[in-house]
């Protein structure tokens, strides 16, 4: 558990800290893929969760396994609505990097916001999905002190990593909405992929909102495959 936790915790931080470097678009995204994966890790860690009298918590445990079920839906949602928003914009500009998306929510304004309902999400800030989801692995770690070694501390790393992630996301969005752009031509984007990326960004915001019906059929599948008394070696 130990392992996997300092694991948890170096792989967050590696893929946040290079991810802040990064000039180029496409790369920031893949480098914070590697800092979400962190997140992932962090929920592996806790589902080791021992109670007092030496049993697995399958309470904590569902949680735990609830919270990497559900972070890699709404992940996929995400990271889905920013990437084709991104492309989108890509087809028209041919550019890829962060500078160049300057002035890009006056000229292509449902493209700009849904990628930055994306960036607000992988970032974890309440009402999209990314902040429910992190809810859940972050609850499921800071609970897993009874009986097994203390993970306080990497939920601690993990929150200061969420922080770090704001700040170069941010970055993205100061671009679209406050930087100005010599080109103010328009944008158009194919109906059929604007049609993707809307229901992508419902998706973002509906998990975040109301995440019950999807953490329903999560909860009822991980009660099939959990044994229901399950004693530590």
């Amino acid at each position: 558990q130990m392992v996997i936790a300092i694991l948890a915790a170096s792989t967050m931080t590696l893929g946040n800290l290079v991810a802040l470097a990064q000039h180029n678009i496409k790369r920031l995204l893949a480098y914070s893929s590697i800092g979400q994966v962190g997140y992932l890790l962090m929920g592996v860690a806790a589902l080791a969760a021992v109670d007092s009298d030496g049993r697995i918590s399958l309470t904590l445990s569902h949680l735990a396994s609830n919270g990497i079920m559900l972070h890699l839906v709404a992940y996929a949602v995400t990271n889905m609505a920013a990437f084709l928003a991104i492309g989108a914009i890509y087809n028209i500009t041919g550019k890829e990097e962060i500078r160049d998306f300057a002035g890009i929510a006056r000229r292509a304004p449902l493209a700009a916001m849904v990628l930055a309902v994306a960036l607000f999400s992988l970032a974890g800030l309440p009402i999209f999905a990314g902040f429910i989801t992190k809810f859940y692995l972050f609850v499921a770690a800071a609970d897993n002190a009874v009986g097994a070694p203390d993970m306080l501390w990497l939920v601690v790393i993990a929150v200061a990593n969420s922080v770090i992630s704001l700040y170069y996301y941010i970055r993205v969005i100061r671009e679209m909405y406050v930087s100005e752009s010599d080109d103010t031509a328009s944008m158009p984007v194919a109906p059929v992929l604007m049609g993707v990326i809307t229901l992508m960004f419902a998706g973002t915001v509906g998990v975040g909102v109301y995440p019950g019906p999807l953490n329903d059929v999560i909860n009822a599948s991980v009660t099939v495959l959990t044994p229901w008394v399950v004693f530590a070696p």
